[in-house]
């Protein structure tokens, strides 16, 4: 007891801490990209204002030639229909519109680069706000992720055609300073902070989310599974549409998960990140999968023989026989692993492999 609340207050103060930097990185955005932009807003329209009225004043333009006069000036559109001829109205384009013009469009393309240079950065760094997308896949990750299995298993989900299209983004603790080399190729959003802060999800647009996939933070320490309960919970709270799927460490926790929303609840599977996203695409395969990885229910055994045929013929004969059923053979002459070939396929084997109680 005494470790696992020693664990709970680590974690709550690594959020704490990591909501402070999102706190910090609001109030960059407001300051750098905002604030700028609302000054520049506002300093052009307090020139157009003082041109119109001094075109008024000066010019004895009615307000609506005035205005017209401002904008076509400002624009530097220039139809020559409407212009300033007195001393005075020439004087006040001078200073308003040629000089206060080019200052503020200095302003505004500074503040432009600075936004495209903040806005790169803060993409780096996971601070962005995806929340754009809809029907895109989420990844939550953890504190302590490994690049080389996020890798893959973003790679399955380009693979597959239902996901091939769909934009991703990935939530994890792990990498404050940006995304590793590895996910160069690939086209991912990446929002940095822990999944339990509401901010983050926001930012990773889990309300418009086609399909979200929970990771266990540890495959082995079971108090990973009550983060992940706490995820799904929230997560269900945003979105009831999209595709849920998380990991679970311990298997009576499997049933607690689905109760609270989870569409589908697998192990965690590291080293096999096709078995997760297939699980996905293809309902029940993941408990096919983990009984025969497990030795529950069915198994597959290795039977030494010589055998030439139709391969539809070996799986009938087998079957008829209550063998099992055959579902790959080791070719005689390559020595290959070859699995379900083709029902009218001509083989060799020296080796059959049956699947059986």
């Amino acid at each position: 007891m005494f470790h696992i609340l020693q664990f709970q207050a680590r974690r709550r103060k690594r959020i704490a801490r990591l909501q402070s930097h999102a706190a910090r990185s609001d109030a960059i955005a407001w300051r750098k990209i905002y604030r700028p932009a609302l000054i520049s807003v506002i300093l052009i329209a307090v020139i157009v204002a003082l041109h119109t009225a001094a075109m008024v004043a000066f010019e004895g333009l009615s307000p609506g030639d005035a205005l017209w006069l401002t904008l076509t000036s400002i624009t530097t559109v220039g139809y020559g229909d409407l212009s300033a001829g007195s001393p005075m109205g020439r004087l006040a384009t001078v200073i308003l519109i040629y000089i206060g013009g080019i200052f503020v469009l200095g302003k505004v393309a500074g503040d432009f680069f600075d936004y495209r240079s903040l806005r790169r950065e803060m993409m780096t760094q996971g601070k962005w706000d995806w929340s754009g997308p809809r029907d895109h896949i989420v990844l939550i990750g953890g504190a302590d992720d490994n690049a080389h299995h996020l890798s893959r298993l973003i790679g399955e989900f380009e693979r597959h055609e239902p996901t091939a299209d769909r934009e991703i983004v990935l939530v994890s603790e792990s990498y404050p300073d940006g995304l590793p080399i590895v996910f160069d190729s690939m086209d991912i959003k990446h929002t940095h902070g822990p999944a339990t802060d509401p901010g983050v999800l926001k930012r990773a647009g889990i309300a418009s989310a086609g399909i979200v996939m929970v990771l266990s933070e540890s495959d082995e320490d079971v108090r990973s599974d009550s983060r992940t309960f706490d995820l799904v919970h929230r997560i269900r709270e945003e979105t009831t549409e999209a595709t849920l799927v998380a990991e679970c460490v311990e298997d009576t926790n499997r049933q607690r998960l689905l109760d609270a929303g989870a569409t589908l609840v697998t192990r965690p599977i590291r080293a096999y990140p096709e078995m997760l996203v297939g699980a996905m695409l293809q309902p029940g395969v993941n408990e096919i999968l983990e009984n025969l990885f497990t030795a529950t229910g069915e198994t597959i055994r290795a039977e030494e023989a010589s055998i030439d045929g139709i391969w539809s013929d070996i799986v009938s004969d087998q079957v008829t026989r209550d063998r099992g059923i055959p579902i790959a053979y080791r070719d005689r002459e390559t020595g290959n692993v070859v699995t379900a070939p083709p029902a009218r396929a001509k083989i060799k084997a020296r080796t059959l492999y049956l699947l059986r109680q």
